[in-house]
């Protein structure tokens, strides 16, 4: 189980939070642009600026959106989508923004995080990680372990005396936070949980803010990841994790092109990758005892999820989505339950008073 533990918990709060740190078509927006009153587009203005923070993001935003994709983000002037001098926007620069939206998060202003996404995706100084791999288990069950992250990291923690945190932060379970109690930590969104309406649960884009110990540097700063799953014979996934990250200057884009730091982020995946097969290995071996023993899984809402996490190992359907209708249901049998105890109370009264 803590195999499986570690993969939500070891590909989120590990693999995303190791290469997730940083240093600081058609177009209807367009036509829209035009008819709006000129003091409704200064304020549209101001609010993107307040919410970007500075001015190098919003031409950022700007730029990159009308070159790459021919598009006039809402709130944006003319000035704001001149080309930065030393970019080059070639299909390169341009194809993380054909990516996104073939994934299907396309740069509406009304969708969370789409400025912020797309602020990034515009600066000079980018840094592409990749790692690929395999882990011994099946679709259900890593869909389980991404449906309910604080469970996930409780069950490293049990399984490996460990200390990872994986909680959410919004109640729509998109906005989540993450540690591996060590070096990495980091706050994230889970922008797309599918690509273009296919393959919920294995078609992952996070945007996150992370920070890190490697090597001499303490890091921070921010990057979006591609997270690809493939279920392949035999109870394997196949999984590829690509990250882009934004360093903020050309110092820090030096050192993060360097082998030695592409080497030691790619080491901090392998432990994670390690930890999961060794994890995989006690539970699938029959040891339950880190299980039984772990005060965190002992609460009553934690037995039922061990309860349905064994479930799904064995071989049930488990769909991302589904732990939010399952507890809906749960929650609304025990309101049923309780408004039937006092009845059932008043009446066992009744009959003491008659006796």
């Amino acid at each position: 189980m803590s195999w499986l533990s570690r993969i939500a918990g070891g590909v989120l709060a590990g693999m995303l939070l190791s290469i997730s740190v940083s240093f600081a078509g058609d177009n209807p927006a367009a036509n829209y642009a035009v008819s709006v009153d000129p003091m409704v587009k200064v304020r549209m203005h101001d609010n993107l600026r307040k919410k970007l923070g500075s001015n190098d993001d919003l031409r950022s935003l700007c730029s990159g959106l009308k070159i790459c994709m021919n598009q006039v983000f809402e709130g944006c002037f003319e000035d704001d989508m001149k080309p930065w001098p030393k970019v080059k926007y070639d299909d390169e620069f341009c194809k993380p923004y054909k990516e996104l939206a073939s994934r299907g998060y396309k740069a509406d202003p009304k969708a969370p995080m789409v400025p912020e996404i797309y602020a990034r995706l515009g600066r000079q100084y980018r840094v592409e990680y990749s790692y690929a791999g395999t882990l011994p288990l099946d679709e259900n069950v890593i869909k389980y372990l991404f449906d309910n992250m604080p469970f996930t990291a409780q069950l490293i923690n049990a399984y490996l005396d460990e200390n990872y945190v994986l909680e959410y932060t919004h109640p729509n379970r998109r906005f989540f936070n993450g540690s591996n109690g060590r070096s990495l930590s980091g706050e994230f969104y889970w922008a797309l949980q599918d690509s273009a309406g296919q393959k919920l649960g294995m078609r992952d884009l996070f945007f996150g803010y992370g920070h890190a110990k490697i090597l001499k540097w303490a890091l921070h700063g921010t990057a979006i990841a591609y997270l690809d799953m493939d279920p392949m014979p035999g109870k394997i996934i196949k999984y590829k994790l690509t990250a882009i990250v934004f360093p903020g200057n050309s110092v820090l884009n030096s050192i993060m092109q360097m082998k030695v730091f592409r080497s030691v982020v790619n080491t901090k995946i392998e432990q994670i990758v390690n930890d999961i097969k060794k994890a995989s290995g006690m539970y699938f071996s029959g040891n339950k005892e880190p299980m039984l023993k772990s005060a965190a899984l002992k609460s009553d809402e934690n037995v039922q999820y061990v309860l349905d996490f064994e479930e799904v190992v064995n071989g049930a359907h488990w769909e991302l989505g589904d732990f939010e209708r399952l507890q809906k249901a749960r929650k609304q049998k025990r309101e049923q339950d309780m408004q039937a105890v006092p009845i059932m109370v008043k009446d066992l009264q009744v009959i003491k008073e008659k006796k």
